[in-house]
């Protein structure tokens, strides 16, 4: 039998094989995917109960860094020093939050709390069309006590209301550690910056592949994935947010909607939230709207539904394709996975973190497959070839044999 180990001076590797340059490949031995990497997940996981808190503050500070790292780039390029860039990012994004802030927040607030002030007597008008939703319901013959339906969903949204005032006083008790939590991150953030350049050269330096090109590329695929990704939702979000307001606005002085105009803001704050979460925001974005109107009439929350439907089919078909590509497209069960797993670690906070990490996971993922090379458990008929490793051309173990022994046939087309 030939021997599999491949000579020293074998021609290149083929077409479709990993391009990565000698040395730049990940070995993982069978020891360690044995026992190392169970254990090392299982740490892992204890590591994540119990110093969840700090995981979250540097993760949290690492994407703002990421963000705005190329900003603090841009103000070195025009020969502002670093340290005085970075603190000029920082009041440039605070000068833009408190003016938005000032802008939306009060009217906001005031929205909020004259739809919390008017839900019970929203609730009392749309008893009015009880009579003639069970009079629906006796035509199609449906067994449905409509009245006592509603009474019972009508008592248990007032039960809800002082229940959420409670939370929002829970809440409210909570403000200082919420305050802390924030300026230990920020502080955290403003040395990441100001220590961008070190911390990319113990990056690049020790680069698990050993080739600092390697690091180097993956430096800049990360940055650009979480940049790319964050700037693209923000416009996506603002889009979304401003076409309900709008639609609302547009079914309230129309009539179809008697309470749209009046509550336009808080629903198109509400949609623009919720689309930061993919696939499961849009559902959330209408429930309120929706809500508030059905309480005026089936009739009207048909309109508020086949409105969302329509943005949202705006959105599939024309906004996320031309502000997000393709390159940011992931399967719904891994976003449903770590949306809920950022929810376990850190609350909601946590949920809306994990979901820029979604695209950085991902390039990471496409970045070091063709770069790790897993030793094979399979061998030959023939056992293992002096020296004990695979051929490097199958980092599975599962070539044939080409000199023609008893290798497992190829599948058919």
């Amino acid at each position: 039998m030939a021997d599999l180990a491949p000579a020293q001076d074998d021609p290149p590797p083929a077409q479709g094989s990993s391009a990565t340059p000698d040395g730049a490949t990940i070995a993982v031995p069978r020891w360690v995917q044995l026992a190392t990497l169970p254990i090392l997940l299982i740490v892992a996981w204890f590591l994540i109960g119990i110093v969840g808190q700090a995981i979250f503050i540097f993760v949290f500070a690492a994407l703002i860094a990421l963000v705005l790292n190329p900003l603090v780039r841009l103000l070195e390029r025009l020969h502002i020093p670093r340290f005085i860039g970075v603190f000029v990012v920082y009041l440039a994004v605070v000068g833009v939050v408190v003016g938005v802030g000032w802008l939306v927040v009060p009217p906001l607030v005031d929205q909020v709390k004259s739809l919390t002030d008017n839900l019970p007597g929203m609730a009392e008008g749309a008893r009015s069309g009880i009579d003639e939703l069970q009079r629906a319901a006796d035509r199609l013959e449906l067994n449905v006590d409509v009245r006592a339906e509603i009474e019972h969903l009508a008592s248990s949204l007032a039960g809800y209301v002082p229940d959420l005032s409670q939370r929002v006083y829970v809440f409210g008790r909570s403000v200082v550690a919420i305050i802390t939590l924030t300026i230990i991150t920020i502080v955290v953030s403003i040395y990441m910056l100001l220590d961008a350049r070190r911390l990319k050269r113990f990056v690049v330096g020790h680069f698990p592949t050993g080739s600092p090109d390697d690091g180097e590329e993956y430096v800049r695929i990360a940055q650009s994935a979480v940049v790319n990704y964050v700037k693209a939702q923000i416009l996506l979000s603002a889009a979304l947010g401003a076409s309900a307001g709008f639609a609302m606005w547009l079914l309230g002085i129309t009539g179809v909607f008697p309470a749209g105009d009046d509550y336009a803001l808080f629903f198109g704050a509400w949609t623009a939230l919720m689309e930061i979460i993919p696939y499961l925001g849009p559902v959330l974005a209408a429930l309120p709207a929706s809500v508030v109107a059905l309480l005026h009439s089936p009739l009207t929350m048909l309109w508020v539904i086949l409105t969302y439907l329509a943005i949202q089919q705006i959105e599939g078909h024309i906004l996320t394709p031309t502000i997000m590509g393709q390159r940011f497209r992931v399967h719904p069960l891994i976003v449903i996975f770590a949306i809920l797993a950022g929810n376990e670690i850190h609350g909601v906070t946590g949920m809306f973190v994990a979901i820029p990490l979604i695209p950085l996971v991902k390039e990471t993922y496409v970045f070091l497959r063709p770069r790790v090379r897993f030793e094979g458990w399979r061998v030959a008929a023939g056992g293992t070839p002096p020296g004990g490793d695979p051929p490097s051309s199958d980092p599975l173990g599962l070539a044939a044999d080409e000199s023609g022994g008893e290798a497992e046939p190829e599948p058919s087309d």
